[in-house]
């Protein structure tokens, strides 16, 4: 039999060994739990978020050619409510965020808000469920911070009608001179007095008068913007937050 050499360690009584094993039980235990609670919210995380890598972005995206969007409110502005405009599965983010605009109304987000604060999140558990939203910062703009609408989608992400109506206006311009965008202008089936704005939109398939409905008539796609402006959706998106912008606004 081998000999083992007697080391200088002091003895330890039975009742402290009682209460090592007992604090390194704890400690696993403790840790154990701690693994799995960190499991299981990034699974969470990854459940609900559909942009976490290349796979699930080219397969969402290849879905999204076959498949229409739910028909699911966003937001209302006035008497006018707002639809999903993008498949839902693409979706990275919804936000909400100012504009220097008098004519723009202020929007109303139909679901629960991500980055209130704790007394605001006690009031969103009694509110009317819907999709979680971002109100994002002002970025130096004046006015309420919920008068533009900006749904998250990677760029070429194909965009539906978020009303029904018709096409009332498509212009190119420019992004404070910069960068190019296209504008489309809806004029709503349920409000004549008012304007549906979108922009960040890309290849452009919509025509002048043509009627259009909400979540089953394309317009174009998502415009790719973050080579040339900072987008502020980015800070709540696994990308750099490309989005469709949709505001509404009082015709005179």
């Amino acid at each position: 039999m081998a000999y083992e050499p007697q080391t200088l360690r002091p003895r330890v009584s039975g009742r402290y060994r009682y209460k090592w094993h007992s604090a390194a039980f704890l400690a696993t235990v403790f840790t154990i739990a701690t693994v799995a609670l960190a499991t299981t919210i990034v699974s969470s995380r990854a459940s609900s978020t559909p942009l976490l890598d290349n796979h699930t972005m080219s397969a969402a995206r290849e879905q999204a050619t076959n498949k229409l969007p739910k028909q699911i409110p966003l937001a209302t502005a006035g008497d006018l409510q707002l639809m999903l405009p993008i498949f839902e599965q693409q979706v990275t983010a919804v936000g909400f965020h100012p504009i220097d605009d008098s004519d723009a109304l202020t929007m109303s987000p139909i679901g629960r808000q991500g980055n209130g604060s704790f007394i605001s999140s006690l009031g969103d558990m009694f509110s009317q469920s819907g999709p979680e939203y971002y109100v994002l910062g002002d970025g130096g703009k004046l006015g309420s911070a919920l008068r533009a609408m900006v749904v998250g989608a990677p760029a070429g992400t194909v965009v539906y009608s978020p009303v029904d109506g018709t096409i009332a206006g498509i212009k190119s311009y420019q992004i404070r001179g910069q960068c190019p965008d296209v504008e489309i202008e809806i004029k709503p089936q349920a409000s004549a007095r008012l304007l549906v704005v979108l922009t960040h939109i890309d290849q452009p398939v919509a025509s002048l008068g043509q009627p259009v409905r909400a979540g089953v008539t394309k317009l174009g796609a998502v415009r790719q913007l973050d080579g040339c402006i900072q987008q502020p959706l980015g800070d709540y998106t696994y990308d750099n937050g490309n989005n469709l912008r949709v505001q509404v606004e009082t015709t005179h």
